[in-house]
Parts: structure tokens; C-alpha cells; sequence
């Protein structure tokens, strides 16, 4: 499928960049980001000499892990714009860009996607009904609105559950001065050797940490869970999670060293991991958005 994507080139956008991984993962050079999301690939963030650190969140986890910037054709986007030379246009961010707008609706009408990730509530009215509206934190039902989450990259998921000498990983997201990892590999180390990774809404319910604590053989301590709205992280395993926090909360720490402890947090564990491979992905998240837009579009 032939996708042209138009995205934020001036900073890091989880949603956006979750998306485009898993389109690119998907559909390799067929998806052209119009201005490059220069921060997704290796090869462009060595040329610029930038320092994965300096970017959002330090880099981790989504950045830099794409190759060829230039490898993608992106000449004659406006010929090629008004010949509907592409299967589809996604607009990765709508509430930060909206470049070649006014020639994307002539040449596809209403047959656009426009994706909105950001942390807060909020839509933007001037794109409902113009094609399909992605929302990340959607808190009811809307008309013409589709949920969305994060993903995280399949190479990013550790193959193994490594040993646990931790009940509760030392990072929290409540306590600033926990934020002592430097290293992608030492800040993935805390949560893999613990049982659970301590995890909250902040500025919206998603958040990549979610993903990161998992993939990591980890599962989320994450008390206040009941009070996301059901159509935001739909896919999350919120059983399996809120399972596992009522047994510790309940049990205590000591629960998890007994042997009936262990098995049930290691059954808990591989379907959260089962979970989180079928349904959690960059690829998964761009899988669903590309059904969708075959669905409503008939392509």
C-alpha cells in the first residue's frame, strides 16, 4: 500500500511516531513521509550529530531505529497528490500540522485520516466528519471517532522473562529523583529484574512507559486503572493487570515468593505478554488503522 504521510518534522509526538514505525515496519519505502521525521532514523540523526539524549523521553524506545532516509522517493508530492498516486493519506498529527492540506481534500475528499494523539480531550471540530478522526484519549463515544493507542516496536520486546530479584522496580513516575537512568539498557534492566513497574495517568491515561514495563516481562502496577474511560487504551490488559495489583495490594509483597505466588504471577504475565505482542505493537496499531481506512474507504 502506498501511504503519504504528513507528520511533524520539528518535534518527537508518540502517536505520530508509534504510527509511522509501524507503517514503515509494514509497508517499507511505500510510505513517504513528505518532510522527514528525521528522528526515526539512524542513519539521519548520526548525519545531524544528535545526541539520542536530547531528544523526548532521552530517545528511547522509538527513535533511530529506522534506516534510509533517502531512500524514500519523496519528489513530486503535489503531481503526484493531485493523480492520487497514493492508497491513502495520514495526517500523524493533526492538531500540530497541516501541511498540503487544501490539496489533499481536492484530490481525496473525505478519504483522509487524521490522527490526534495528543494528551488531552480535546478534538478538532474543523476534521470531524472529513474523513476518519483517531483519538488517543477518547473518554465516550463519538460519531466518526475511532480510538488509538501507543505501541512499541516488536524488536523492542524482550524474548525472555529474565530472573526477578525485585517485587517493585525503583523508577516511579511520582518521584522525579527515581529518573536516574542514563541508558536506555539500564532504565529497561530496572523493570525487567522486578515483578512490577509502577505506572499512573499524568498528563493523559496512555503513556509509552505502560509499554515499556511490559516488554520488559513486567507487569504494570497501575492503581488508578478503574478510572480510565473504557475507550481509551482499548487494548490494554486491564484483567490481567488489575489482577495482579489486587494481589499485591492484598497478599503483600511475600505472596509472590511463595510457589502458588509464582505461578499465578507467571500465568498473569504470559498473557499480558501475549497481549502486548498480538495487540500492542507499532505494527498492531498501524494494522488497525489501515483496516479501518479500508473499511470506511473501500480500498
Amino acid at each position: 500500500m502506498k501511504i503519504l504521510f504528513i507528520g511533524d518534522p520539528r518535534n518527537q509526538d508518540y502517536q505520530q511516531d508509534v504510527l509511522f514505525h509501524g507503517l514503515r515496519s509494514l509497508f517499507g519505502a511505500d510510505v513517504v513521509d513528505f518532510e522527514p521525521l528525521w528522528f526515526m532514523y539512524a542513519d539521519e540523526m548520526a548525519r545531524r550529530g544528535t545526541d539520542p539524549a536530547d531528544l523526548y523521553g532521552r530517545g528511547f524506545t522509538l527513535y533511530g531505529l529506522l534506516d534510509g532516509v533517502a531512500s524514500i522517493d519523496r519528489t513530486d508530492i503535489h503531481r503526484r497528490i493531485r493523480a492520487r498516486d497514493f492508497d491513502l493519506v495520514i495526517y500523524g498529527g493533526i492538531r500540530r500540522t497541516h501541511t498540503l492540506l487544501l490539496e489533499v481534500f481536492d484530490a481525496y475528499g473525505d478519504k483522509v485520516v487524521f490522527v490526534d494523539g495528543e494528551d488531552d480531550t480535546h478534538l478538532n471540530a474543523a476534521f470531524l466528519n472529513r474523513g476518519l478522526y483517531f483519538k488517543r484519549e477518547l473518554t465516550g463515544p463519538m460519531p466518526g471517532v475511532l480510538p488509538i493507542g501507543f505501541g512499541i516496536p516488536e524488536e523492542k520486546i524482550l524474548s525472555a522473562p529474565p530472573d526477578k530479584d525485585r517485587t517493585v522496580a525503583f523508577i516511579t513516575p511520582a518521584d522525579r529523583s527515581t529518573y536516574i537512568y542514563d541508558t536506555e539498557a539500564g532504565y529497561y534492566g530496572d523493570y525487567a529484574r522486578s515483578l512490577f513497574g509502577t505506572t499512573m495517568k499524568k498528563s493523559g491515561w496512555d503513556c509509552l512507559r505502560h509499554y515499556e514495563i511490559m516488554m520488559n516481562h513486567c507487569i504494570p502496577l497501575f492503581r488508578d486503572l478503574p478510572e480510565c474511560p473504557s475507550l481509551t487504551m482499548t487494548h490494554f490488559p486491564r484483567f490481567e493487570v488489575l489482577t495482579a495489583c489486587n494481589l499485591l495490594d492484598s497478599q503483600g509483597e511475600g505472596f509472590f515468593e511463595t510457589r502458588s505466588g509464582q505461578q499465578v504471577y507467571a500465568r498473569l504475565l504470559a498473557r499480558v505478554m501475549a497481549e502486548l505482542r498480538a495487540k500492542m505493537t507499532t505494527r498492531a496499531v498501524a494494522m488497525s488503522v489501515i483496516d479501518r481506512a479500508k473499511q470506511a474507504f473501500d480500498l
